[in-house]
């Protein structure tokens, strides 16, 4: 009986020559993979701890506990109940009324009612911004700005970032005296290494992670000193970032700078690494106010109401203002 010996088929020519493809393929793209492999990792330790850091972050955070509110954020009304004249302060995003400094109780000071605003989502937890919509931003400027037109004669909306974006839309849809704009907010700053654009980015980010870290090291101020007085939240939920894209479409529309007629006074600068100077430039020039000025700040980044050239903010503001109602704008010696 004879016996037939049967070669395996990873023997034979053809399968060896598979085989030492495979081997030069893995090869190849070996790095390609464990990069893959440590980016993957990274993304899936970093969103699934996300929710845990912004757990860990608000107990650390000093609140009221009757409104846990956070200490500093606290919507607030000052001066005379019976002014003729009113201003309505609304801060940006994440942040909060304290980002205005003394801004607020130094118009009070000159006999003007100040209301310093609490936008919804913000002053609490970041976890109050992933389900905000721009709608019910704009709905809660206006409303406040209406209550203000029916008790004073003269009213006044002062920005800051997404604030004065805000702001330019409810003075597009409500007759207001004037119109501060600080670090307003028309666009976010972009630069070449970048490669897209910072919208675009965000669009993408929001699919891949659910939590971004701000911190102090991302608090965009020049005078590193203010850095512990700002209040602001340090986590920010991406999908916020879909809103404030959002708002940024609005708020260029023809239809909202065309509208803008009263007064406006804008004060920027060409370091802002968040707000655009471009784009708030472009912004300004479009809207159809007769009666508009823009201020470059030299020395400032984004949270001009504190930075280095917080004193220049402050004289401009009063002067703004006092225009406005007809009054003595003289400005008292700053606190050292």
């Amino acid at each position: 009986m004879s016996t037939i010996t049967t070669t395996p088929e990873m023997d034979t020519p053809s399968a060896a020559s598979a085989n030492k493809r495979r081997r030069g393929l893995l090869q190849r793209w070996r790095v390609p993979i464990a990069c893959a492999t440590l980016i993957l990792g990274f993304w899936g330790g970093y969103s699934a701890c996300g929710a845990w850091w912004v757990d860990r972050e608000d107990a650390r955070t000093p609140r009221d506990e009757a409104t846990s509110i956070m200490l500093g954020a606290e919507p607030r009304d000052l001066g005379p109940t019976d002014s003729p004249n009113a201003a309505l302060f609304v801060h940006g995003y994440a942040g909060c009324g304290n980002n205005f400094n003394r801004s607020p109780d130094l118009l009070a000071e000159k006999g003007w009612r100040v209301r310093v605003l609490l936008l919804p989502g913000h002053g609490t937890s970041p976890k109050g911004l992933e389900d905000i919509s721009t709608d019910s931003l704009v709905h809660a400027v206006l409303a406040e700005t209406e209550a203000l037109t029916e008790k004073h004669e003269h009213v006044i909306l002062v920005g800051h970032s997404m604030g004065s974006a805000l702001s330019t839309i409810t003075a597009s849809q409500v007759s207001v005296d004037g119109l501060v704009l600080g670090g307003a907010y028309f666009g976010v700053t972009h630069h070449w290494y970048y490669g897209l654009r910072p919208e675009k980015w965000t669009v993408i980010g929001s699919h891949l992670v659910r939590w971004v870290y701000k911190g102090d090291l991302f608090l965009q101020v020049n005078d590193r000193s203010a850095k512990d007085s700002i209040v602001c939240y340090t986590w920010l939920p991406t999908r916020a970032g879909l809103m404030l894209n959002d708002l940024g479409l609005r708020v260029n529309e023809p239809t909202v700078l065309d509208n803008v007629t009263c007064p406006v006074l804008m004060l920027h600068s060409h370091g802002d690494v968040a707000a655009s100077p471009a784009a708030a430039e472009r912004a300004f020039n479009a809207m159809a106010s007769k009666d508009k000025e823009l201020v470059w700040l030299p020395r400032s980044n984004h949270h001009i109401y504190w930075d280095y050239d917080r004193e220049q903010v402050e004289r401009e503001v009063l002067e703004f203002v006092g225009r406005i109602a007809g009054q003595s704008s003289d400005l008292q010696q700053p606190v050292q």
